[in-house]
């Protein structure tokens, strides 16, 4: 079970997720629609633990319940990463992130460490359109600005495998641990 014991860089309660956090976690990756009852089969556990468990991910903003969608096939067709620097002052850099903020075709947003200081995810029916009423509107916002097209999509997020490496991991360096939860082993 989870518990609040640091605070994050976002403000909020920090917590260590457990073995059957974990495993609800990568179930729900797999699989948005479960229902309680198909976890509880799942895991091998009764329904109120996986509502207990489940109801505190939410609570917390560990585990949010979201469509997976496939832009391709509703004619969303332009997929960039964009990276930006600036050298402006905090007027400009005030407006960048106004632009960003409130543009939805921004889907994703991130001050970065690195080559770029800002990095975008910008999606847009075609490549024309994105250029011309997004990247057009960013140029003056900012001191330099490269854009990565989306050509093919190599792997798609597998939030579900990172879950299982990091329910191993943890298994290895605790045995206790991972005897205390065995019955919750992938099937």
């Amino acid at each position: 079970m989870i518990s609040n014991d640091r605070i994050n860089r976002r403000g909020r309660a920090s917590f260590t997720a457990d073995a059957l956090d974990l495993r609800v976690m990568e179930l729900l990756a797999e699989d948005g629609s479960l229902s309680y009852k198909q976890l509880a089969e799942k895991l091998k556990v009764d329904k109120r633990t996986v509502s207990k468990h489940l109801e505190a991910l939410k609570r917390n903003g560990a585990v949010r319940i979201t469509a997976e969608i496939d832009w391709s096939l509703i004619g969303v067709n332009a997929f960039a990463f964009v990276g930006t620097m600036t050298a402006l002052g905090d007027e400009d850099v005030a407006k960048l992130y106004e632009f960003i903020r409130n543009e939805p075709r921004v889907i994703e947003a991130y001050s970065t460490l690195g080559s770029d200081e800002y990095f975008l995810v910008v999606l847009d029916r075609d490549l024309q359109t994105l250029r011309e009423e997004v990247l057009r509107k960013l140029e003056p916002l900012t001191a330099d600005l490269s854009t990565a097209i989306v050509s093919t999509r190599i792997k798609a997020k597998d939030y579900a495998a990172f879950l299982s490496f990091l329910r191993k991991r943890r298994e290895l360096a605790s045995p206790k641990s991972a005897a205390k939860h065995a019955p919750i082993s992938k099937p």
